[in-house]
Parts: C-alpha cells; sequence; structure tokens
C-alpha cells in the first residue's frame, strides 16, 4: 500500500493545489468544505485512569478543553498517557479500566453516545482493499449519510443524488480524486494507493457525515516530514470550517508544531501544560528549560517530560515541579476559570443509523466484489472443484451396477459429501479473522448492527459456495453414470447445495465462536474427523455402538449421504434392477427410503441453527471488542 517518498511528495504537492492561498504559497481547494452547523465545545475535568488488575494509575485528575475551530495536539513522551486520554475521551479501548471524572459535549456528559456525533480516524487504516476508493466511499456514504441537511435540501433532488454529490466532493476536497479508480491494495497481497493517501481516505471516510467533532490518533505516523506536514496542513484547514479537532502526536517537526492552535503536554499521567505553542516555549522557559535557537520546540519539551531510564528519580522531581507550576500559573488558572464557564448549551443532532435494508444493501455490495475479487477464494474454489469433479468422474468412469459398482458408486456419493464439507469449511474460516477489525470498528462507531453485516457476509458467500459444488457434481454426474433422470438430477443439486450450506454454516459458527482462527483451525479437524466416521460409509449407523452412536444425528455427512444414496438408487434404469436390489443396498448401510424427505428438513434445520449459534457468538465479541 506504501509508495516511494518521491510519491508522497508528488500527492502533496498536488494537495495542496487549486483554490485559496496557503502557507505553503500554493493553494488549497479544501475551502470548499461544509462549515460545521452545531459547532462543539470539548471539556474534560478531573480524568483519573486505572487498572485495577496491575494496581497502576495511568491518569492522574488529567483536565482540559478544546474549544470549536481550533486543532489540538496532545503529546507527551511514552508512557505519558496520551492514548489513554485519547480513548477516554472517545469511550473506546477502556476494558479493564476504571475511569473516574467527566467528559462534556456542549456543557453535557453523553458518555458513549460520543461516537454519534463525531469521528475518529484510527491510525490502523482498515479498509477493504479489493475496493476502489470511490466504490468504498461511496458504500460508506449510503451507511453514513442517510438524510439531506435542512440547509442542503435545494441541492439535490434525492438522497441518493445527494450522496454522490458528497462523495465527489470529499474526494474533491481530499485530493482524491486522481485515485479513485484505483483499488486501495492489501498489504503484501496486491499493490493499491500510497500512504498518504489512505490516510486522507480515512479522513474521508469521517468526513462524508460532516462531524463538528473529530479525533485522530497518530495522523502522521509512518509518513516521510513532507507528507505528514500536509496531513496535518489538511487537518488544520478542517478546523477552520468551526470543527474541533484533537489528535495524538508523536514528536512533531518544528514546522508541525507551529501548525497547531493548541497543545497539551502530558507527562506521568498528568497535565504539565495546555495553551498554544508558542505560551508553551515561554512556560517552560519560565521552568527553566529554554529552549535554545533553531532547536525544535517539542523535541525539548518532550525530552524534559520524558522519564530517563536510570534517572528516574531526577526526571520524576522534574515533571512533579513542571506539573505544579503550571497547576499554579496563568494558563493553569486560565483553564480553571474556562473549565468553570461551560455551561449546557445547543447539542449537535446525533447520526443516525441507516435502515436495517439499506445497510444489508450496502454491506451486502461490498461483501460481494470483496468475494468476486478475492483470486484466493473466488477463483481457486472454481478451479478446485471442477478438477475434483473431473477427478472423481475419471475415478468412477462408467460404473457398471455390479456389486463392486454398487460399492463404488456409494464411496463416490460419500466423497462428494465430503469434498462439498471439507474445502467450503476450510475456506470459509476465514470467515471473520480478516473482516472483524473493520467491522467491529465501524460497529462501534455506529454506521450498522451487527445483524446487517452478519446476513449481509453470509448472503454474500452463498453464490460462490453453491455454484462450485453444483459445477463438481454436474462435471462428475455424467461421467460417473449417476441415475439421470430429470428429477434425480434436480435433487441431486439440491442436496448437494444443502451439504455445502450445511458446512458453510458450520465454518462460519466456528469462525464466530473460536476466540482466534488458529483455534477454529485446530477445532475443525477433529469435529470433522468424528461427524465423517459417523456419516455412514467407514461404519455402519445401525451397528454402532449405543455410547457414540449419537453423533450420527449430529452430522450432515450422515444426512447428505443418506440422501444422496436413496435419491440414486430409489429409481434405477436398468433392466437388471429391482425394488429388491434398491432395498439390498439400504439395508446393507441402515439407511430407510422413507428418511428422504426428513434428510433435507434436518440439514436444513441445522444450517439455520448454526448461523443462529455463529450469530450469537460474533454479536458477543463484537460488544466486547469497544
Amino acid at each position: 500500500m506504501l509508495h516511494s517518498a518521491a510519491d508522497q511528495q508528488f500527492e502533496a504537492g498536488s494537495l495542496l493545489s487549486g483554490g485559496d492561498k496557503t502557507d505553503y504559497g500554493a493553494v488549497s481547494n479544501l475551502s470548499l468544505l461544509d462549515t460545521v452547523d452545531s459547532p462543539i465545545t470539548l471539556s474534560w475535568q478531573d480524568i483519573r485512569v486505572s487498572a485495577p488488575k496491575i494496581n497502576r494509575d495511568i491518569l492522574h485528575g488529567v483536565s482540559g478543553i478544546a474549544n470549536p475551530g481550533e486543532l489540538v495536539a496532545l503529546m507527551g513522551a511514552s508512557g505519558a498517557g496520551k492514548t489513554t486520554l485519547l480513548n477516554t475521551l472517545v469511550a473506546r479501548n477502556l476494558k479493564g479500566l476504571q475511569v473516574d471524572g467527566s467528559v462534556k459535549v456542549n456543557g453535557k456528559v453523553i458518555g458513549r453516545e460520543i461516537t454519534s456525533v463525531s469521528g475518529y480516524a484510527q491510525q490502523e487504516e482498515l479498509f477493504v482493499g479489493t475496493l476502489t476508493v470511490k466504490e468504498y466511499l461511496s458504500i460508506q456514504a449510503r451507511l453514513r449519510v442517510v438524510e439531506i441537511p435542512e440547509s442542503k435540501k435545494g441541492t439535490a433532488t434525492s438522497l441518493e443524488e445527494y450522496r454522490k454529490n458528497r462523495v465527489l466532493k470529499v474526494l474533491a476536497n481530499l485530493n482524491l480524486l486522481k485515485c479513485q479508480n484505483t483499488r486501495i491494495g492489501v498489504i503484501g497481497v496486491k499493490k493499491g494507493i500510497s500512504g498518504g493517501e489512505a490516510r486522507r481516505l480515512t479522513f474521508a471516510c469521517e468526513l462524508l457525515s460532516n462531524p463538528a467533532l473529530l479525533f485522530c490518533d497518530e495522523p502522521t505516523t509512518g509518513l516521510d516530514s513532507f507528507m505528514a506536514e500536509s496531513v496535518i496542513h489538511v487537518l488544520s484547514t478542517l478546523s477552520t470550517a468551526n470543527r474541533t479537532i484533537i489528535c495524538t502526536i508523536h514528536q512533531p517537526s518544528s514546522q508541525l508544531y507551529s501548525m497547531f492552535n493548541k497543545v497539551i503536554f502530558l507527562a506521568c499521567g498528568k497535565t504539565a501544560f495546555l495553551g498554544s505553542p508558542t505560551q508553551a516555549i515561554e512556560f517552560f522557559a519560565s521552568c527553566g528549560h529554554v529552549c535554545p535557537r533553531n532547536y525544535n520546540p517539542a523535541d525539548l519539551i518532550i525530552h524534559k517530560l520524558a522519564v530517563v531510564p536510570n534517572e528516574e528519580d531526577e526526571c520524576i522531581q522534574r515533571i512533579e515541579d513542571i506539573t505544579r507550576k503550571f497547576e499554579q500559573s496563568v494558563y493553569g488558572t486560565r483553564l480553571d476559570s474556562q473549565l468553570a464557564s461551560v455551561t449546557e448549551g445547543r447539542m449537535p443532532e446525533k447520526r443516525r443509523q441507516a435502515n436495517i435494508c439499506t445497510q444489508i444493501n450496502a454491506l451486502l455490495q461490498r461483501a460481494t466484489i470483496d468475494t468476486v475479487r478475492n483470486p484466493s477464494l473466488a477463483r481457486a474454489k472454481m478451479i478446485q472443484k471442477s478438477v475434483m469433479g473431473l477427478f472423481v468422474g475419471l475415478l468412477y468412469f462408467q460404473t457398471k451396477l455390479d456389486a463392486i459398482g454398487v460399492t463404488n458408486i456409494n464411496g463416490a456419493l460419500f466423497y462428494l459429501v465430503c469434498e462439498l464439507t471439507y474445502s467450503t469449511l476450510f475456506g470459509i474460516l476465514n470467515f471473520l479473522p480478516s473482516d472483524f477489525p473493520l467491522v467491529a470498528r465501524e460497529y462501534h462507531d455506529g454506521l450498522y448492527s451487527v445483524l446487517s453485516y452478519y446476513v449481509a457476509r453470509c448472503l454474500s458467500y452463498l453464490p460462490l459456495f453453491t455454484i462450485d459444488g453444483l459445477a463438481m457434481l454436474l462435471i462428475s454426474y455424467w461421467l460417473v453414470g449417476f441415475q439421470s433422470a430429470w428429477d434425480q438430477v434436480l435433487l441431486a443439486c439440491l442436496i448437494s447445495f444443502l451439504i455445502e450450506q450445511s458446512s458453510s454454516a458450520f465454518g462460519i459458527m466456528l469462525s464466530c465462536v473460536s476466540p482466534s482462527f488458529p483455534i477454529a483451525m485446530s477445532s475443525a479437524g477433529p469435529l470433522l474427523t468424528l461427524l465423517s466416521l459417523t456419516g455412514g460409509l467407514y461404519a455402519n449407523v445401525g451397528a454402532l455402538p449405543s455410547f457414540i452412536s449419537w453423533i450420527q444425528y449430529l452430522s450432515w455427512f450422515r444426512y447428505g449421504f443418506e440422501a444422496f444414496t436413496i435419491n440414486q438408487w430409489r429409481k434405477v434404469d436398468s433392466p437388471n434392477w429391482n425394488s429388491t436390489n434398491t432395498q439390498e443396498v439400504m439395508q446393507n448401510l441402515s439407511f430407510t427410503e422413507s428418511m428422504f424427505l426428513w434428510d433435507m428438513v434436518i440439514m436444513a434445520a441445522y444450517i439455520v441453527f448454526f448461523y443462529t449459534i455463529g450469530y450469537i457468538g460474533l454479536l458477543i465479541r463484537i460488544r466486547r471488542a469497544r
């Protein structure tokens, strides 16, 4: 996904082209961005965070305020508590932590509902890499933009038109037009957009809903200095549209440092300073830490606030002295008065979720494109099943209907059951691990429900995990010489569909309830072995010991094989075959012809059961992932 530094410099230069004059002497088209209708003042007071399990205090009474139109930087040395503070402000990633204090939006505590009035551009860029930039944003728009704002109702005749206009505007504003038809890419698999473009795409997704409050976690990490400067310039320009923007940043250059309206320095979980970049330099100079000429102020301040190994006592004493002086300084007094003057104001309108049909439709489109464009899944599955169908057909080519032939045909039928199961289940076990981080993030962003994602993703697999199985069955069907009356062929296709969907549903269930992909993989093998051994070919199901025979009733191998066998032998087009032969085959396998319909009904019931358990498992895991 990452390009060279030269590529990044080129796109940074193009980012600053066309529109209003900027500090760079170039021009920017970012002035086209919408102004926020309901600005947000975010304040936090006496935030204390501790980890009871390890008996450690992380934040000690941290307070602060961010006003509309401000770009605020949270800075500090490693372990200072800036990431914990950001997580506290956005009410995310606080599992196992005890949080005290208040976070207010326009003077009101709203808790986790802060998600519905803000955007959060996280450090880790999570996308569906097989989609193009425009495709991805268009689907995001269907999830994030659910109505036309009152101020924009004259600009579009329909919601769909407004969404398209919004996507094009954001693409233009963040200079993503030149890569709009480029696939995002998958690291290590397929090259896509550059690192700078990926970072701007993260901002673009959040800006679709025009949030008044935007959080950014390490927006410049992984970028060269020139590209990092352009990204901060984007954020600075966004803040001029009456937005409140708060970001964590690690050791910015002196030029980046000067671009922030306000800086907050943390040290050992306490506030060491809050004010403008220039005021920070003056304050630390008054504490005896003068910044030398031509030296990066941020580097100096962070160094003075760091705890250096083997110098812990001296460093902690210096930090205690700085934090105490800040509390007693004019800057600390001003912060106290600002927090005291915060009153309840007009609350911004909360972002509403799209209706469930729109959610499923948008997610189904995204999942279907991803499945079709995934070469390791789509093409490989079709090639594999076609080859295996040809192999089975040639192995059992035109089998004769004698005693050995009957055994061989039954073996071919059971092999089809196994092939429909094993390759499908192991192919789908990656259902959740690859999607989980993105789904958890979007769910907690309030974009859609778990049910919408689950239904859409399962439906997206349905065509692929139906067509490949039917291809294998039909390629081998006439080569082997299975009974080919039209009703038997159609019923064989239905049985094949039910077997493959049973294994697909079981694989999805296993993926959702297992805590990790390796556990799901290691569990699948033994479970499938048990189910196949009681499937009816390796051991007669009527002769199994009572303490183990119950497993057969949990096995779609058994129901699928029985249904295939009944369908094959109930009507044989041969003068040397009669009903007695059919009964003999059934008795040898302990199968009952009257179970034919029940076999298919039970497999359908298991499909519903597996999907239901999978959904419950996914719901629990995602809710715990906040």
